[in-house]
C-alpha cells in the first residue's frame, strides 16, 4: 500500500510561499541597500540618480556608491572645482537667495534658499542677498534728505529704474568735508 505524500507537501508549500512574501516585502521597503534611492540617500548600489564624477565637480573618473548610500568619489579624478567665493550671497531669481558655502567635498558651491511666506522677494541689501516682504528696500521716502553715516556726504532719497527708493549720495568737497543739514538745506563745512 502506498502512503500519501500530500499532507507533508502542503505545509512545505505554504512555508515557501510565505518566505517569498517576506523577501518581496523586504525589497520593496525603503532602506539603504534596496537598489532604489530613498529619502536621505545620495545613491543606492548601482543607482546613482544620473550623477557622475563630473556632475559632482571633478574632471573625470568613476563615481560609486558606498555601503551607507552616499557617493564615493575616491575613484574620481581632477579634484573638485570651486563654484564661488565663500561668504558671497546673490539673488538666484526674484524669489530665491543663494549663499556660497563649503560643500561636503571641501569645495565651494551655491546653496539656494527659496523666498517664501511673508518674505517672498529676494533683494540685495548693502551687498547681501536676503528675502524680504517687498521687491524694494524701502528705507527712505523719495525727497527725504540726510547726511551720510560718516558725515562726509549729502544724501537724497530718489527712485531707481525699478521705482524703488534708494539713497543717492553726493560727497562734500575736500576743503569742506563735513555735511550739515539744517531745515532741509544741505551745507558742507570745514572741520
Amino acid at each position: 500500500m502506498r502512503t500519501p505524500f500530500f499532507p507533508l507537501a502542503l505545509p512545505l508549500t505554504v512555508l515557501l510561499v510565505l518566505s517569498g512574501c517576506d523577501n518581496e516585502k523586504r525589497y520593496s521597503q525603503p532602506y539603504c541597500g534596496n537598489g532604489a534611492i530613498d529619502d536621505g540617500e545620495e545613491c543606492d548600489g548601482a543607482s546613482l540618480g544620473g550623477a557622475t564624477c563630473v556632475s559632482r565637480g571633478f574632471s573625470g573618473g568613476i563615481l560609486t556608491c558606498s555601503l551607507d548610500c552616499m557617493f564615493d568619489t575616491d575613484e574620481c579624478t581632477g579634484g573638485c572645482q570651486d563654484a564661488c567665493t565663500q561668504g558671497i550671497t546673490r539673488c538666484d531669481s526674484e524669489t530665491a537667495a543663494q549663499s556660497c558655502i563649503v560643500g561636503p567635498r571641501g569645495c565651494t558651491e551655491w546653496l539656494t534658499t527659496p523666498c517664501e511666506g511673508d518674505t517672498p522677494y529676494c533683494v540685495v541689501d548693502q551687498g547681501t542677498a536676503r528675502c524680504a516682504a517687498s521687491p524694494c528696500l524701502v528705507d527712505c521716502t523719495p525727497g527725504e534728505k540726510r547726511c551720510s553715516s560718516d558725515g562726509h556726504a549729502r544724501q537724497v532719497c530718489v527712485l531707481d529704474e525699478n521705482d524703488c527708493p534708494q539713497w543717492d549720495s553726493s560727497p562734500c568737497p575736500e576743503e569742506t568735508p563735513v555735511c550739515h543739514l539744517t531745515d532741509g538745506v544741505f551745507s558742507c563745512e570745514a572741520m
